[in-house]
């Protein structure tokens, strides 16, 4: 039994009442500053200081599943004006440039009379995996993270390759330069090559014998 609140099950029960529960997504797109913030409506809503725009998109039935599966549902955002379709674009040049990063989104359930609420009548997150557009719908499966997923180790010995995130504290590097392709030589090229001394990748792997870099 869903946890609702007291103004959602007073107009539940009502036997008739013009308010509505409102279907909102919050997509999180690495590689694109603002979140998408969309609402299965005929009007944009405000809620938690936020525009939430009018949008169509279709969600698959989420269903609780009893031996352990990771649940995955289908979830179609429209492409018409092909506005996913460049984000989609963005995330590809970001994750060439920065390593994988999910592409997630927040579910939201509200009740049409208690938007003044900052809590959500129901609240699910999911992975986006498997984007794909045509000419109407962007496609993305949903999925609770897994742990049989994730790579193990996490950092795996490249020899041309950094492992560091660009820009992050580990990389080092604060300049100008927008992208990176990860390379020893991308590096040397910024900041005059000072910001090679912390090149992630391996350079003595595959060479015989003691290699000093």
């Amino acid at each position: 039994m869903l946890p609702l609140s007291s103004i959602a099950i007073a107009e539940k029960n009502k036997l008739g009442t013009d308010s509505v529960f409102l279907l909102l997504l919050e997509i999180t797109i690495p590689g694109v500053g603002t979140p998408i913030r969309i609402v299965g409506n005929n009007e944009d809503i405000t809620w938690r200081t936020y525009t939430w725009q009018a949008f169509p998109f279709e969600l698959d039935e989420i269903s609780d599943g009893n031996k352990g599966e990771v649940p995955r549902v289908d979830l179609r955002v429209s492409n018409v004006s092909r506005a996913m379709e460049v984000y989609l674009a963005d995330y590809d040049t970001y994750t060439k440039a920065n390593g994988y990063s999910p592409v997630t989104v927040s579910i939201f359930v509200l009740n049409s009379k208690n938007l003044a609420s900052t809590v959500p009548e129901v609240e699910h997150i999911f992975e986006l995996t498997q984007p794909k557009t045509n000419s109407q719908w962007a496609t993305f499966t949903l999925g609770a993270d897994n742990p049989f997923s994730r790579r193990f180790p996490v950092h795996r010995i490249l020899k041309q390759h950094c492992r560091f995130v660009f820009k992050d504290a580990f990389c080092g590097y604060a300049g100008a330069t927008a992208t990176c392709d990860k390379t020893l030589l991308a590096c040397r090229s910024m900041a005059g090559g000072s910001n090679s001394a912390r090149f992630g990748g391996f350079l003595g792997v595959g060479a015989s014998g003691l290699r000093i870099a």
